[in-house]
């Protein structure tokens, strides 16, 4: 469970656990509700990496039955990492990547909700 110790900021800096960013480089912050098509998309991609990595190892007759194997492993091993908010920044990087969403935190639990909104002050 979340807790409001386990964020931090800093005359510099933004601190959630062990992860670090610079307070410069936020240039927004949210709480993501995440929907049903959330949780769907992050399945099926997570499936698909997991096929695409079988693929590459075996293209051939082997490939052909462990892809669809692999790719409901993924699809299983996602499951487990599905939160319903998520504090997100909008994060500046330093190469042409641009303006970013980076999820900082995620919870499943109703009652980190209020520890993740607070945060939206960033």
């Amino acid at each position: 469970m979340i807790s409001r110790n386990d964020f931090e900021i800093g005359s510099t800096t933004f601190r959630y656990k062990g992860d670090e960013f610079p307070l410069a480089k936020i240039k927004n912050a949210r709480v993501k509700l995440n929907t049903l098509k959330d949780h769907t998309l992050k399945l099926f991609l997570i499936g698909a990496i997991f096929s695409s990595i079988v693929w590459v190892i075996c293209p051939e007759g082997f490939g052909m039955i462990m892809a669809p194997i692999a790719f409901v492993i993924g699809v299983a091993f996602s499951m487990f990492t599905i939160n319903k908010y998520e504090l997100q920044v909008e994060f500046e990087h330093i190469d042409e990547t641009g303006l970013q969403w980076v999820s900082v935190v995620g919870s499943s639990k109703v009652e980190s909700k209020p520890y993740l909104k607070i945060r939206r002050r960033l």
